[in-house]
């Protein structure tokens, strides 16, 4: 079975890309000549699918699911239009008209800066470059302050690294990739969110619960997808300065440059420093680490009748300082370092069929590799990853455009060389080959089912396999049911992806990683999203529940303030997940969003089952944006309470040295302003306005040597309050 497997993989080649055609058009007015109209509304008849027209009336909608299809083409002060395409076209300029007696008018529609989509049958969310907007700095783990579904918490109070939760669980649980290509896997668990820019980003979305068998069997808790900026569409120019008053500053420049009429590129550059020192809390340690960063990024994309090809490459130069800021005077310094390389190169190709555009094959390839060295205090530990990915798609009908099924087949490659303390040498090597089928049935746009199978074979584990299924049901075009159910495979990198707790501590380590057995859960979850207007102003309303099992789980035991345990999991081990979201219109220039999230998350350590630590209960958020006309000024203000959480027991410290076994609920609230010039922005926002912190967030701050030395018991912030400014400059 296992040759199998890899030949047929190798035989297959690799990846997946989106081959799914799309309509680029133009809006205008015959009035002095072809007048662009900007921000028109442009949707398919019956859907939900829709774009709003850019500043200079051009636009890009995807291709529908079947023809005959009416495109339908507004915008306040004009006459709609509709668009009846009978096959595909690939452009087409629409002439709306005034209405009678309007010369003037005022720009009142925007599209939501998120949204679940309510045809899809998997929940997705989906943040756009607007919202990401909203969170100036700086990196991917910082863009998710304004979103309900992501949580982000410091990982320890020495290296400012952030890191996320989704449904109850770090975010190791969640599949995170980049256009469908691996992200976050191996040593850049700990850092990796903190290597993509904000900026690179035009799109994140955000699958709760069960994932497509398609990209793979990690994901337990669901998938994060990170849209970068691609040539056809990015702005031929982009330039976003930042500073704080931190002493943080940060360059990103991108220019995409279209060849001729099927090439183009892109190149997108980010440097950022932070050479200052801070320690307003007088615990003798920095209390934002000494940084600086170099990231590159580049790609080349061919369009062309029948094929899409793209190549690029990701680089990543991190140095990272931290620590005591001056010793004691019989201890050595306390000093932490963190250095990393990494460097990736990709391949995608997408095979069309004009004669049949619902016919695709889809190539992808990527290759990876990893160097981290760190030091942490008298700790050390130093890793590299050789990564590879292959991935295989062929997508077509089962006699009509209803049935659709994909099948193909994937190949796994991580080659580890890991060294703890300069004695405990281990490394690993996993081959993982595997196929899959995923059939699709969408009836008339009311129902949706989505039955997905895969099966792979790891060269250590053996074969497993990974059932997921989704059922969404339309009670009308906006409002959406849906059901899903699916199990997610992994194996942990146990110290990396709990370095805040495993190094930034006097913990001793016990670990055997021999005996750490494939993490296994099954994930169950239910939503409701409706969207609706009452007197006018559009509401939109969403809830959702899941539920994680896990069958088997390595347990991260911090329950013994001396060590951190790793072990397989003897119990149960699961997390309950509900959240409700109200967001509404108040005016077109003022939008409210608020929501509520309650988990229960619980584990068995050594045959007691506890609430997960650091993990509030409850939490609530209120978002307030206002945007003036034409988005000449826009104003968004965030506020966040977090319920208590359970803090692992200290109490065989000394008596000077032992903490609360629960935090403290707490407040924070961040805001910004933008002023938007012809083609500049400038902005300025506060971060913890409140400055609200954790108190002596280091345990034993003045013996980091000691038995007592902790400085991972993190729940709240570590920083207080952060004032930042810039300016992005662009040229479409």
């Amino acid at each position: 079975m296992k040759i199998l497997l890899i030949t047929f993989t190798f035989l297959l080649l690799t990846l997946t890309t989106n081959a799914q055609k799309s309509i680029k058009g133009f809006v205008f007015e015959n009035k002095n000549g072809e007048t662009p109209v900007p921000l028109a509304n442009i949707y398919w008849q019956g859907t939900t699918i829709g774009v709003v027209a850019d500043m200079d009336g051009n636009f890009e909608i995807i291709e529908p699911e079947t023809y005959p299809a009416n495109l339908i083409v507004s915008f306040v002060g004009y006459i709609p239009d509709t668009v009846t395409f009978n096959s595909y076209q690939k452009k087409i300029e629409i002439k709306l008209k005034n209405v009678v007696g309007l010369d003037e008018f005022q720009i009142t529609e925007r599209q939501s800066s998120t949204f679940i989509n309510t045809i899809d049958p998997i929940h997705v969310e989906t943040i756009t470059s607007r919202e990401l907007a909203k969170a100036a700095c700086c990196n991917i783990s910082e863009s998710f302050e304004t979103n309900a579904s992501v949580d982000v918490n410091f990982t320890d109070a020495v290296s400012g690294t952030k890191k996320i939760q989704m449904l109850g669980l770090d975010g190791v649980y969640t599949q995170i990739q980049y256009e469908n290509l691996p992200l976050i896997r191996g040593l850049s668990s700990a850092y990796g969110l903190t290597f993509i820019p904000g900026t690179q980003a035009e799109s994140i979305q955000i699958k709760k619960g069960a994932g497509s068998v398609l990209n793979g069997y990690e994901s337990i808790t669901g998938q994060i997808n990170l849209e970068l900026h691609k040539p056809e569409k990015a702005d031929k120019l982009y330039l976003n300065l930042y500073g704080n008053i931190m002493g943080r500053a940060e360059i990103n420049l991108q220019t995409a440059q279209k060849v001729n009429d099927k090439w183009g590129t892109i190149t997108m550059v980010h440097a950022s420093n932070q050479s200052f020192s801070h320690d307003k809390n007088n615990d003798n340690f920095e209390d934002t680490p000494l940084r600086t960063q170099y990231n590159l990024f580049n790609r080349w994309k061919y369009r062309g009748e029948k094929r899409v090809f793209q190549v690029g490459f990701r680089a990543v130069y991190d140095d990272l300082t931290a620590g005591q800021i001056k010793a004691n005077e019989l201890e050595p310094l306390y000093v932490i370092g963190v250095q990393t390389k990494q460097f990736e190169v990709f391949t995608k190709n997408g095979f069309l069929f004009p004669k049949q555009p619902y016919k695709s094959i889809g190539i992808l390839n990527s290759f990876r590799i990893h160097d981290h060295q760190s030091t942490y205090g008298l700790k050390s530990y130093d890793a590299r990853q050789y990564s590879g990915y292959m991935n295989l798609i062929y997508q077509t009908i089962i006699g009509q455009t209803d049935h659709k099924i994909k099948f193909g087949g994937s190949f796994v490659y991580d080659n580890f060389d890991k060294n703890l303390n300069n004695s405990y040498k281990f490394g690993k090597v996993e081959t993982v080959p595997g196929v899959f089928v995923e059939y699709a049935y969408n009836a008339e746009k009311k129902t949706a089912l989505v039955l997905g199978f895969r099966g792979d074979h790891h060269n250590k584990f053996g074969a497993f396999i990974t059932p997921r299924a989704h059922y969404k049901y339309n009670f009308t075009d906006q409002s959406a049911f849906r059901l899903s159910a699916g199990r997610g495979f992994r194996t942990a990198n146990p110290i990396i992806e709990n370095s805040g707790a495993a190094m930034a501590s006097s913990r001793n380590i016990v670990l055997n990683d021999n005996d750490l057995l494939p993490e296994i859960a099954w994930n169950y979850g239910t939503s409701i999203t409706h969207i609706f207007e009452i007197a006018g102003k559009e509401m939109n309303v969403s809830f959702d529940y899941y539920y994680t099992d896990f069958t088997n789980q390595v347990v991260v035991d911090l329950e013994n303030p001396r060590e951190i345990s790793f072990y397989n999991l003897d119990g149960k081990s699961y997390s309950h997940s509900l959240q409700a979201e109200y967001s509404i219109e108040i005016t077109k220039a003022l939008e409210l969003k608020t929501a509520y999230k309650w988990y229960n998350t619980k584990t068995t350590y050594n045959d007691e089952l506890k609430e997960k630590p650091l993990t509030p209960k409850n939490r609530v958020l209120v978002n307030i944006g206002y945007i003036t006309n034409f988005d000449k000024w826009k104003f968004d203000l965030t506020a966040n309470w977090f319920d208590v959480s359970r803090i692992p027991s200290t109490t065989s410290n000394s008596f000077e040295n032992i903490v609360n076994n629960q935090s403290e609920s707490y407040y924070t609230i961040n805001g910004q302003i933008t002023k938007a010039f012809k083609v500049l922005e400038v902005y300025s926002g506060v971060e913890n306005l409140l400055n609200y912190k954790q108190e002596n967030p280091i345990i034993a701050a003045n013996d980091p040597n000691g038995s007592n030395f902790d400085a991972s018991l993190i729940w709240g912030p570590v920083i207080g309050r952060n004032i930042y400014f810039g300016l992005r400059y662009k040229i479409k």
